[in-house]
């Protein structure tokens, strides 16, 4: 229920240096480094252990085409394959593959409730991130075949990861400068709030 260490897995392009960063083309800057230590969240989800295990020892998985492919080698798609394991071990991901918002909610109300600020920064961070995620999962479709993982729920998690770390709560944010050109990226580059393809 605890889907935080994806934090660790999202594929992010590092760069050595923020100087260099530009603020104002989102679609050809290299963001910052991300930090996942920036926003103190819990990360301790025995289902993506389990899942992490599983793709981790059967690492190669086939394509519609017949196809090998190498988990190992193949960040994106051991990400997504990683997320829509633990989704579905859940409960989260339906078999239409939708997600079940309501499940989700819930999951994130009992394990901050007794944090009230947390709890309803994650539900909106997922309120606001699931017609965007689909959206940008369809956009990503081209990146796999059928047969693989469903990039949906990595999509997802990326998105309602994002949307916390902006809105991180002061008491829970560690101010460091790669943190803080991380949140500046972040905030400039939101592809939920300005709805950028």
């Amino acid at each position: 229920m605890y889907l935080w260490n994806f934090m660790f897995f999202i594929p992010i392009i590092l760069c050595s240096s923020t100087k260099s960063f530009n603020y104002t083309s989102c679609d050809q800057a290299k963001q910052p480094k991300f930090m996942s230590s920036c926003c103190d969240v819990q990360k301790n989800d025995k289902a993506i252990k389990a899942c992490r295990k599983t793709y981790l020892t059967n690492s190669t998985t086939t394509t519609n085409n017949g196809e090998s492919r190498n988990l190992k080698s193949d960040k994106v798609a051991l990400h997504a394959c990683l997320a829509e394991c633990s989704f579905r071990t859940n409960g989260f991901l339906l078999s239409n593959g939708t997600v079940n918002v309501a499940a989700l909610q819930k999951s994130y109300q009992q394990r901050y409730k007794n944090d009230a600020t947390m709890s309803q920064l994650m539900v909106k961070s997922l309120n606001s991130c699931v017609d965007y995620a689909q959206k940008r999962a369809k956009q990503f479709e081209w990146m796999h075949t059928k047969g693989e993982c469903d990039y949906y729920p990595v999509t997802l998690l990326a998105c309602i990861m994002e949307q916390v770390y902006v809105n991180c709560p002061s008491s829970k944010w560690k101010n460091t400068n790669d943190c803080a050109a991380m949140r500046k990226y972040l905030t400039a580059c939101d592809d939920v709030k300005s709805d950028r393809k």
